[in-house]
């Protein structure tokens, strides 16, 4: 593949679900992805990443998925979201409580679930947007009407998970006509062979994948 520097000046870093339900102990769906976390230093690596990526790259853009009131009112039980991912969630068992009772699912209102982590709080000038409630970040969220209203070209993906969130906007951001970077050890999964297929065989179809270090090298 041709050798790319990446214009700086037209690159957004799309930050997806830094959240406490994946990435805390508690989280509905941490006791799955934390040997991953910590064997790949994923965390400290996106400390890293946006710290020095500040005031270089144009926008750094984050998408936290959205949270449910208790008990899931938004979503009929019967619904075509119980065939999937979203069904699943709704039964995680988590160490939140409400009321003095325990809180099953993931992002519940209320809970620390849907807050953002301490080590990656938005900083000033970073973007939040609200919305996301599905795989892709685009599809529920501004987040392609940001990326334009900004003249962005480049879209560097980050967070959680590889083969979930992160694959599904990767693939759609390549549709829209961006040019795609997947920065691997700024994301993460529940084993190291769904990550080893994403970054492998899925992204190198979509775009670019290289780890933190190298990518801050390639701006320009």
């Amino acid at each position: 593949m041709e050798e790319y520097r990446i214009e700086a000046a037209k690159t957004a870093i799309v930050l997806i679900e830094p959240q406490h339900d994946f990435l805390k102990p508690g989280g509905s769906m941490y006791q799955y992805i934390a040997e991953q976390l910590k064997d790949r230093k994923v965390i400290p690596n996106l400390v890293h990443l946006l710290s020095k990526a500040r005031g270089k790259v144009k926008k750094i853009i984050y998408v936290p998925f959205e949270a449910f009131e208790p008990g899931f009112p938004e979503l009929d039980p019967k619904g075509p979201g119980m065939m999937g991912l979203r069904g699943l969630e709704m039964d995680f068992p988590t160490g939140w409580r409400l009321k003095g009772k325990p809180v099953r699912g993931a992002w519940v209102k209320g809970t620390p679930g849907p807050e953002i982590i301490k080590e990656l709080t938005p900083k000033k000038g970073d973007l939040v947007l609200r919305g996301k409630r599905t795989l892709d970040a685009f599809w529920s969220t501004s987040l392609d009407y940001t990326l334009r209203t900004n003249m962005i070209e480049w879209v560097a993906i980050v967070g959680f998970h590889t083969n979930w969130c992160v694959e599904s906007t990767a693939r759609s951001a390549y549709d829209k006509g961006y040019r795609v970077v997947v920065i691997g050890d700024c994301t993460g999964t529940d084993t190291q062979a769904e990550q080893d297929y994403a970054e492998k065989v899925i992204f190198r179809r979509i775009g670019l994948v290289m780890d933190h270090q190298e990518f801050l090298k390639k701006l320009v």
